[in-house]
């Protein structure tokens, strides 16, 4: 059985709408947390209130997620709904990637307290200033494509994160063959490890609007 894309269901359906805003308001919430996270660690900005600026905000995103889980259960339970079945499995799709986007923000914060007390903090910017401002601009593509059903912008976003992903691989075994001290280079490899997860499950919700539902996730992979 085929599927038609997100645009096409989207086109048919008037429920989608407020599922539609809460999973951009997942991406605007991990976004956020991200400029927070990102500033402590790579550019030495204060870790002021964690609280609110990380882990509030990823309280928000996981209530979001059951809102939108419970609301896509609950439609499909009405009676003549059968045909928004696709609809469905896009926002189940969609959510679960936005809920990991604020673990690994969380994630990508917490390297904060590994980082030594005299850290090299033009070695961080080294390494991390470039892939962070791409993640950061990531999340605003990703949202925007998601949002409008933008099929040009989605397919932007996931042959950035392709490219970005083996960018951060490369990096990754330079950081380990060179004379970089183990405490920064841990640091620094697992940073690169989160941002690679982070542009990844950005790919995967841009996939929803590219890809048949059946396809979602498997952008890259021809179909047996």
């Amino acid at each position: 059985m085929g599927f038609g894309s997100i645009l096409d269901l989207f086109k048919e359906d008037n429920w989608s709408n407020e599922l539609v805003d809460k999973i951009g308001e997942m991406l605007e919430l991990a976004d956020t947390m991200f400029t927070f996270a990102s500033g402590v660690v790579v550019e030495g900005k204060p870790n002021d209130d964690p609280q609110t600026n990380l882990y509030d905000k990823d309280k928000r995103i996981n209530k979001l997620e059951r809102k939108i889980r419970r609301r896509v259960v609950s439609h499909l339970s009405i009676k003549g709904s059968r045909a928004e079945v696709p609809s469905g499995l896009i926002f189940m799709n969609a959510v679960k990637d936005g809920e990991r986007l604020g673990d690994y923000v969380k994630n990508v914060h917490e390297v904060f307290e590994m980082q030594p007390d005299n850290v090299d903090r033009a070695l961080y910017q080294k390494w991390l200033s470039e892939p962070s401002k791409v993640v950061s601009e990531l999340f605003g593509k990703t949202r925007e494509a998601f949002a409008e059903s933008d099929e040009a912008l989605a397919g932007h976003v996931i042959k950035t994160a392709k490219k970005q992903g083996r960018e951060y691989e490369t990096m990754i075994r330079e950081i380990t063959a060179s004379p970089i001290p183990t405490h920064d280079a841990v640091c620094l490899v697992l940073v690169l490890r989160f941002y690679k997860r982070l542009v990844a499950h950005m790919s995967n919700i841009s996939s929803t609007v590219v890809m048949p539902v059946d396809m979602i996730d498997f952008y890259d992979e021809p179909e047996n």
